[in-house]
């Protein structure tokens, strides 16, 4: 799994970041209730977010427990902020 930032052109604009060896980002996203925008990200296939997505993939990481925001999910927030920032896309290729 590789996650990065896309700028309104869809070009990449950050370096890809992978889940962990733990698997903690996949994990949280198939735990995530069926509504949610977590539960939408695919281990197979590519997730793209925009920016009113992206919005609400913040607000659902953030409100995780502290004991699952592990260092690639508060990256995952990171870099969420940046393709919000720059009215980019957040982008996830599943394997």
């Amino acid at each position: 799994m590789d996650i990065y930032v896309q700028n309104p052109l869809h070009e990449q604009i950050s370096p890809k970041v992978g889940d962990d060896a733990d698997g903690s980002f996949l994990r949280i996203c198939r735990e995530a209730p069926k509504n949610s925008t977590l539960h939408g990200v695919q281990s197979i296939g590519d997730t793209m977010f925009n920016e009113l997505q992206i919005k609400q993939l913040v607000v659902e990481l953030s409100r995780l427990p502290e004991e699952k925001k592990t260092g690639v999910i508060r990256r995952v927030v990171e870099m969420a902020q940046e393709a919000a920032a720059c009215r980019g896309y957040l982008y996830i290729s599943g394997d």
